[in-house]
């Protein structure tokens, strides 16, 4: 008799905030839409020294996982179709002897945010300069936003993805709920 192998469901630290609704201004549709990314496998990459190029390569060549700067040499590589570890595991044979792999799945969460208001709840806690001409689609930054470290991607014309350290994801939502109330949002 074979046994099948346990598979453990990820529950998102943010299930007990993020609760699906209408809140704040109530005039027309709402300005921002807010949603968590999960489950996500969230892996960092880090090129070792002269292995910048090669590194590359391997990350250009996935599929089924997006790779996006976070850094001089360094990467995380997304992938919401990677069962629980797989993302890791395959990053660590692919870039074996070229780049260090950490798997960050546990360890952070992703807020998908976007709607016409967007850009201008962002701009209320990042020094970064949003307009599509200096940050455009696929553009990473790292910046701060309510006193927390934030990876900041922008994925669409008025969307991005925000990846925040586990620990500080209920705060962080709290903040970003509160500067979005002028506009009304809806959480899915």
């Amino acid at each position: 008799m074979t046994k099948a192998a346990a598979v453990f469901t990820r529950p998102s630290p943010l299930a007990a905030v993020a609760r699906a609704g209408r809140f704040g201004a109530d005039r027309g549709a709402p300005g921002v839409l807010l949603s968590v990314v999960h489950p996500l496998s969230l892996v960092t990459v880090i090129a070792r020294s002269g292995k910048s190029k090669a590194t590359s390569e391997v990350l250009a060549g996935l599929r089924n996982a997006t790779a996006m700067w976070s850094g001089p040499d360094q990467y995380y590589v997304k992938s919401s179709s990677h069962g629980e570890g797989a993302l890791f595991a395959e990053l660590r044979k692919k870039l074996a002897g070229i780049a260090s792999v950490i798997d960050q799945s546990h360890g952070r969460v992703t807020i998908r945010i976007s709607g016409e208001k967007a850009v201008a709840v962002l701009a209320k806690g990042t020094p970064v300069d949003l307009h599509p001409v200096h940050f455009a689609i696929g553009k990473s930054a790292l910046t701060q936003m309510a006193h927390v470290g934030i990876h900041l991607t922008r994925t669409g014309e008025d969307s991005f993805e925000l990846s925040v350290f586990r620990g500080f994801a209920e705060s962080f939502w709290e903040w970003l709920c509160e500067m979005s109330l002028e506009f009304g949002y809806q959480v899915a």
